[in-house]
């Protein structure tokens, strides 16, 4: 298995599907993409429990270390705007928003944390497996930063549906829907584009970049 997604739920999944698919420049790749958590039924189009509670728990999780070690590369996301439920602040002592890029980096930390709780050390010993997603303050950022001519961090759900011709694609979150509206990520320009826009987007692309020698070797074998 080259790609595992450990999301807080499957729109997230089909997502960074889509934006694997488009970086890496291969169509063919999504056969090698697993949805670890929440499992997703591609048949049925049935999921398993969600939700990021459910996602830290899954890091602390000897599923999660199998899945790890069972895996080339396992994609961790997750959005900011449940910061406070980890314990991280979204902004400074004067209510103004931290730059993404902090953000970022103290979810990061408590992810790392969670998954050491299961077992110590042991993010450190396989950090070059994991790889993490973590869209300020939500995945839906991300596609704004494609879909329209500004970005933003706030409301991003809101904001999509004021800007999707809802005639086309219905903004609602559903496998299909995500799948439709993340689909132009299929081309690598579009990718670099948007990453350009949004600062959390560019550093997991940034991230992908690091591996990218990695993945089309694997790829070609």
């Amino acid at each position: 298995m080259l790609f595992g997604l450990a999301c807080e739920g499957v729109t997230d999944q089909i997502t960074l599907e889509n934006i694997l698919c488009g970086y890496f420049e291969n169509s063919d790749l999504d056969e090698a993409i697993t949805e670890l958590q929440p499992l997703f039924d591609e048949t049925d189009q049935k999921q398993g429990e969600g939700g990021w509670s459910i996602l830290m728990k899954y890091l602390a999780s000897a599923r999660f270390r199998d899945d790890v070690l069972n895996t080339e590369f396992i994609i961790l996301q997750i959005d900011s705007d449940i910061a406070d439920k980890l314990g991280v602040n979204n902004k400074d002592t004067n209510g103004r928003d931290l730059p993404p890029e902090t953000i970022v980096s103290h979810i990061k930390t408590k992810l790392i944390e969670s998954i050491n709780n299961g077992a110590s050390q042991f993010y450190e010993t396989h950090a070059p497996k994991i790889i993490f997603a973590i869209c300020v303050h939500s995945l839906e950022c991300w596609l704004v930063a494609h879909h329209a001519k500004h970005s933003a961090i706030h409301d991003c759900f809101d904001v999509l549906k004021t800007i999707i011709d809802q005639n086309v694609v219905r903004v609602a979150k559903k496998h299909k829907n995500y799948n439709k509206l993340s689909e132009p990520f299929l081309i690598r320009k579009n990718i670099d584009a948007s990453a350009e826009k949004d600062a959390s987007f560019h550093i997991f692309i940034q991230s992908l970049a690091t591996i990218e020698a990695q993945v089309f070797k694997l790829t070609q074998e």
